[in-house]
């Protein structure tokens, strides 16, 4: 059963509002710092959380689209994190206006493009998302004919997913991957692993431990699960009033249609006898122009 169903979701790292509040905190730019090496493969030798999350803050009306991580690299790069629990069947779509809206809004009037960032998104999916063997995708944009050739430097996307790294890893053998054991959660026993072999992530465990103690998280939870019951009601109620208007709809329509042939019938027989136009479209109501026609077809 999916958090769309039930309207609940367990307060894990993957759980966006964890996630984001454990990677934005600060004093935990060496965690962000060393997941981040591991995606992208850059040497970071510093890092900014654009927007750090803060609860407090928080509004319901928000619900769960303020909370992607933001950052900024090396001063000439930012890195937009995504976590989607959920398949909505958009996430290509999703990544790109990330993308495209951080370009749009970097440059200031009168810059020239080369000081455009370099934008990077990864999205952390817990769903399998590509065809694609690979749990971690990297991809670019080549020339269709020269694959090897890459066209479009500035954007690179990364897509990790979940259960595709569950089933292949079972062994914790590089940071990334005690990472995403760390993330994912679910797997108790990898976890204890990762713990034991990465100093980093036995601290976001201790983060994590505080976190999910905190009212303030939890209530911040609650309004979002709140937020999502109260939209999947609205949208099933929509659906079902469109489904009854759309019959209430076409029926009118189909007695309408049916109204419209019986007059033509009508007017047919009334021309088969010769009689004038215009008692015809006084008795039919049919207008001048659809007669003309009928009377053009029965000559």
């Amino acid at each position: 059963m999916t958090v769309a169903e039930t309207g609940k979701s367990e307060l894990v790292p993957k759980n966006d509002i964890i996630f984001k509040n454990l990677f934005s905190k600060i004093g935990n730019e060496d965690m962000l710092k060393e997941l981040l090496e591991e995606i992208i493969k850059i040497k970071i030798k510093e890092i900014e959380v654009q927007k750090e999350v803060e609860l407090s803050k928080m509004k319901k009306e928000e619900k769960y689209g303020k909370l992607d991580l933001r950052v900024i690299i090396n001063k000439n790069a930012i890195v937009i994190i995504e976590m989607q629990m959920e398949n909505n069947c958009d996430m290509e779509k999703r990544a790109m206006y990330y993308a495209s809206k951080i370009v749009g809004s970097s440059l200031c009037i009168g810059e020239t493009y080369d000081k455009i960032k370099d934008i990077y998104v990864i999205s952390i999916l817990n769903y399998e998302m590509t065809r694609l063997n690979k749990y971690c995708s990297d991809t670019v944009t080549v020339e269709n004919e020269y694959r090897n050739y890459e066209m479009i430097k500035g954007i690179k996307y990364y897509f990790i997913e979940l259960p595709k790294f569950k089933k292949q890893i079972q062994v914790l053998e590089t940071k990334l991957e005690q990472w995403l054991a760390f993330i994912d959660y679910e797997n108790k026993e990898m976890v204890k692993v990762a713990i034991e072999k990465n100093e980093l992530v036995k601290k976001a465990q201790k983060d994590y431990e505080y976190l999910t103690g905190d009212a303030a998280t939890r209530r911040l939870q609650e309004l979002r699960e709140k937020a999502i019951l109260d939209e999947n009601s609205a949208y099933a109620t929509g659906k079902k009033r469109g489904i009854k208007e759309g019959e209430v709809r076409g029926e009118a329509r189909g007695e309408a249609r049916g109204k419209r042939q019986e007059k033509i019938k009508i007017a047919i027989e009334m021309m088969k006898n010769n009689i004038k136009k215009e008692v015809i479209e006084k008795c039919t109501g049919l207008d001048k122009e659809e007669l003309n026609k009928l009377f053009l077809q029965k000559v």
